[in-house]
C-alpha cells in the first residue's frame, strides 16, 4: 500500500504529463514524418514575411520615421499570425483530438493548452530567426526599449487569441460552416490592424472606427514597446484589450462550461 500511495500522481503532475504528450503529438503532426518537416513548418511563415518585407521595403520603399521598416513590420507580423493561429487552431482542436477523449485524463482544456504552446514556440522561432538575419546580417536595431512592456502586451494578445478560439471551437461544434467565414474574417482584420501600414496615416475620421479593433490595440502597444520614439496615437491604449480579454477569457469558459457535454459527444 505504501508503495502505491508514493506512485500515486497529483492532478497537477497528471495534467502536465497530458499536455507534454499533447505537445510531442501537435510536433509530431505538424512535422510529418518527412526529415524536412521541421523546416517546411518554419520556412513558410518565414518566407511570408521576407517577401512581404521586400514587397513595403524595396518595391515601395516604405518607410517610417526614426524607425527601420523592416523590424517595425516584423514586430507587426509575427504578434499577429500567432494570434490568429492561435485562435483558429483551437477552433479545430476538439475535432483534430476527438480520438483522445476516450482517454479519461485528456481534457478538451488539455488539447487547447498543448495547441497554444506549439504555437507560441513556432512564432517565437520564426521571430527568433528573422531578428537575427536583419540585426546580425542586415545591421538594423533589433532591441526592445521596454521589454516588460513588450511581454506584456504580447501576454494580453495571446490571452485574447485563447478567448477567441474557444469561443470559436464551441460556436462551430454548434454552426460547422461558420469556420470558412471565420477564416476569411482574419484578411479583413489583418488589413485593418495596422500590420502592414501604420495607424497614424489613416484620418481622423476613420481612426475610431478602426480603433473598434482590439488587434489594432495589441498590435500598436507591442511596437510602442519596442521602439524610443514610438508615435502616440491617440486612443491607443492598454485597458480596451485588457477589459476585452478579461470579458472573452470568461465569456469563453462559461460557453465551455456549458456545451462542454456536447463539444465531447457529437
Amino acid at each position: 500500500m505504501e508503495a502505491i500511495s508514493r506512485t500515486r500522481r497529483s492532478s497537477w503532475q497528471i495534467t502536465k504529463a497530458v499536455i507534454f504528450a499533447l505537445v510531442l503529438r501537435e510536433f509530431q503532426t505538424r512535422f510529418g514524418e518527412r526529415r524536412m518537416g521541421a523546416f517546411w513548418v518554419l520556412f513558410e511563415p518565414i518566407a511570408h514575411i521576407t517577401i512581404m518585407m521586400l514587397i513595403f521595403t524595396l518595391i515601395r520603399a516604405r518607410a517610417v520615421p526614426g524607425m527601420d521598416f523592416p523590424v517595425w513590420l516584423l514586430a507587426g507580423m509575427v504578434p499577429f499570425f500567432l494570434m490568429r493561429n492561435i485562435a483558429l487552431k483551437l477552433m479545430d482542436s476538439v475535432e483534430a483530438n476527438r480520438a483522445l477523449f476516450a482517454y479519461p485524463n485528456i481534457k478538451i482544456l488539455d488539447t487547447y493548452a498543448a495547441r497554444v504552446i506549439v504555437e507560441c514556440v513556432i512564432s517565437a522561432c520564426v521571430y527568433a530567426i528573422l531578428i537575427f538575419a536583419l540585426g546580425f546580417w542586415f545591421g538594423y536595431d533589433v532591441s526592445v526599449a521596454y521589454p516588460l512592456r513588450w511581454m506584456g502586451a504580447l501576454l494580453i494578445g495571446i490571452l485574447f487569441a485563447v478567448g477567441l478560439g474557444v469561443v470559436f471551437s464551441v460556436v462551430a461544434q454548434v454552426m460547422p460552416n461558420i469556420k470558412s467565414f471565420i477564416r476569411l474574417l482574419f484578411l479583413p482584420l489583418y488589413l485593418i490592424s495596422g500590420v502592414i501600414f501604420p495607424l497614424w496615416i489613416i484620418p481622423n475620421q476613420y481612426l475610431p472606427w478602426v480603433l473598434w479593433n482590439p488587434f489594432a490595440h495589441i498590435i500598436d502597444n507591442i511596437r510602442s514597446s519596442i521602439f524610443v520614439n514610438y508615435p502616440d496615437i491617440p486612443g491607443i491604449n492598454y485597458q480596451y484589450p485588457i477589459s476585452l480579454t478579461i470579458v472573452f477569457l470568461f465569456f469563453a469558459l462559461g460557453l465551455y462550461r456549458i456545451r462542454r457535454e456536447h463539444l465531447l459527444s457529437k
